[in-house]
């Protein structure tokens, strides 16, 4: 195990440690298929590279690689095995510099005609049938985005069986690289420019295309649920790296199954990669769900760098294991998540994981998510960490930017900007003895911070839940739409906190802060796992300002907002 640089400090004062260590591979396979020797009959050569990823996958043994060369590789991956040590994993990355795309469709060319339903012809729309030569192994236009044992397990979600969007078929649809939206009915495609609906009974497609004649267009749809994760359950120590993941056509959680899926496996490396035009989850990283046989590791994924765009329900999920889920979730961008309107349907948002046992949640930069809240943290979270994420644009009917649940044990929300948000920036309930501190919330609808306490009757870690005994410090609060913190139960500390004589704007698009601060700041508590600022620098001893700068400036000043990548 090793040290962060800096050092991450969690609520109990014990450090966080990675397990990563420098990789050693033997050999490296190259994929290449436009090489014109390309065949997965050969040695995987540079000289005779391998066609297909699924062929690397078949035969990387433990401290091997696979590089692969720019191209589209309509294939589900799925590795035969896992490595057994940080120094002896199995890699699987793209060339540098290389574009390599894993879709999770194929090529639509079928031919266009006038679209009839009903008795009449639509004078816009389009239709063709969905050949069975498309789906060998399955139809996700014939399958609903939630299943009827998927509700079985949902217990909550019960009332929404048998309603719109869950019955409505899982299938995308993409023309010339732009996702259709997909309607309820035909009637509707009349309206609906660059949409589709899905005779599921007839096995026909109609669309409103983009354009004219969609004759002569590139279509593609969605044929696979997963583009990359194993057949296994359980397997360990592989890296994906590099990759553009796209067009994946998955269910809505719950299960939580990813475009990219660790399998209920454990310490994979997912990084560097473009995730984007998924049905349901983008990465998961955890058991999927409670109710299946679970392998005995589970988590301790390192999931760093990625970019996650027009995820239809959740960006990064996972469920963890009471004990240890040692996830590390940093660096990464998330756009436009939780697309469809199911919030109700409570696994929505932009990273969305649970029971988060020493974990750490940084740096992440989440725009926009569109139904539901930036980060969730989901019931027993413990000795975890969400810290220097700048959230911006959340969109949550009934929660906040950051949304901690059902959760007794110390978690530390630091370090973060939370701007222009529909709801609260900080939500909790079903929570107590959680620490909210160094924040930077602004604009939110709701209050700055709201402490709703007990709200079910769960019990947590065999113990009914008890509300209050919060410690919200140190915080900056600017221009939300109710009080500052609002309290429902329970009794917490609210103290340090600074609310009167802010000025603030924020610039989206350089991702600075400018602000000052009129009047004297609020005496402050020191935190001791709290050592550094947002953007990393040492806390001056002794001299410990509200926010999470560091300072608090009496001028107009403009500070960058996202430590991680830019």
């Amino acid at each position: 195990m090793k040290s962060l640089t800096p050092k991450v400090l969690l609520p109990d004062g014990s450090e966080f440690k990675t397990w990563e260590a420098v990789a050693e591979f033997a050999k490296t396979y190259h994929v290449d298929q436009k090489h014109p020797r390309a065949t997965d009959d050969g040695p995987g050569t540079a000289e005779r590279p391998f066609k297909t990823i699924g062929k690397a996958a078949e035969v990387l043994q433990p401290g091997e690689r696979v590089v692969v060369a720019e191209g589209v590789y309509r294939e589900h991956v799925k590795p035969a095995r896992g490595g057994t040590s940080p120094t002896k994993m199995i890699a699987y990355e793209a060339a540098p510099g290389a574009t390599a795309v894993i879709k999770g469709s194929k090529v639509f060319a079928e031919k266009w005609t006038r679209s009839t339903h009903g008795g009449q012809t639509s004078p816009v729309a389009w239709q063709a049938p969905l050949a069975k030569k498309y789906f060998p192994r399955w139809n996700p236009f014939d399958l609903p985005n939630v299943t009827s044992q998927q509700f079985d397990w949902m217990s909550w979600a019960h009332a929404l069986r048998g309603k719109l969007p869950y019955t409505l078929p899982r299938g995308m649809i993409f023309q010339d690289g732009r996702r259709l939206e997909q309607v309820t009915r035909w009637q509707s495609l009349a309206k609906a420019r660059g949409s589709y609906w899905v005779d599921r009974k007839a096995q026909v497609i109609h669309i409103h295309p983009f354009g004219g004649d969609p004759n002569g267009r590139l279509f593609e749809i969605t044929t696979e649920r997963i583009a990359f994760g194993p057949a296994e359950m359980g397997l360990g120590f592989i890296r994906v790296k590099g990759f553009v993941v796209e067009q994946v056509g998955n269910c809505f959680p719950m299960q939580q199954e990813g475009a990219i899926s660790t399998w209920r496996g454990h310490h994979w490396i997912i990084e560097d990669n473009t995730v984007r035009h998924v049905n349901g989850v983008g990465i998961d990283l955890g058991t999927q769900i409670w109710k299946w046989p679970q392998p005995p590791v589970v988590g301790h994924h390192i999931c760093r760098r990625n970019t996650l765009e027009d995820i239809g329900v959740c960006g990064i999920a996972g469920i963890g294991v009471h004990g240890d889920f040692g996830l590390l979730i940093e660096d990464n961008v998330l756009r436009r998540c939780a697309y469809h309107n199911v919030e109700r349907l409570y696994e929505t948002g932009g990273i969305k994981t649970h029971l988060n046992s020493r974990c750490l949640i940084r740096r992440n930069l989440i725009l926009d998510t569109l139904h539901g809240s930036g980060i969730w943290m989901d019931y027993t979270n413990d000795n975890s960490r969400c810290t220097q994420n700048v959230i911006i644009g959340s969109r949550s009917k009934y929660h906040g930017g950051i949304f901690i649940e059902a959760s007794n044990r110390p978690n530390l929300i630091d370090h973060n900007i939370i701007w222009d948000i529909h709801g609260s920036g900080i939500y909790e309930h079903d929570c107590s003895n959680q620490i909210f501190a160094h924040n930077f919330i602004a604009r939110c609808t709701k209050a700055a911070v709201i402490l709703r306490g007990k709200v079910t009757n769960r019990k947590l870690y065999g113990q009914p839940i008890t509300s209050g005994g919060h410690r919200v410090l140190n915080n900056v609060f600017v221009a939300n739409g109710q009080d500052a913190v609002e309290q429902t139960r329970g009794k917490s500390t609210v103290a340090g906190n600074l609310a009167k004589g802010v000025t603030a704007t924020l610039d989206r698009a350089t991702l600075t802060l400018t602000w000052s601060v009129k009047g004297a700041p609020p005496k402050t508590t020191p935190l001791a796992p709290i050592t550094h600022d947002l953007l990393g620098k040492p806390r001056t001893p002794g001299a410990l300002a509200p926010g999470p700068f560091g300072t608090v400036p009496r001028e107009a000043t403009t500070m960058n907002v996202w430590p991680g990548r830019k």
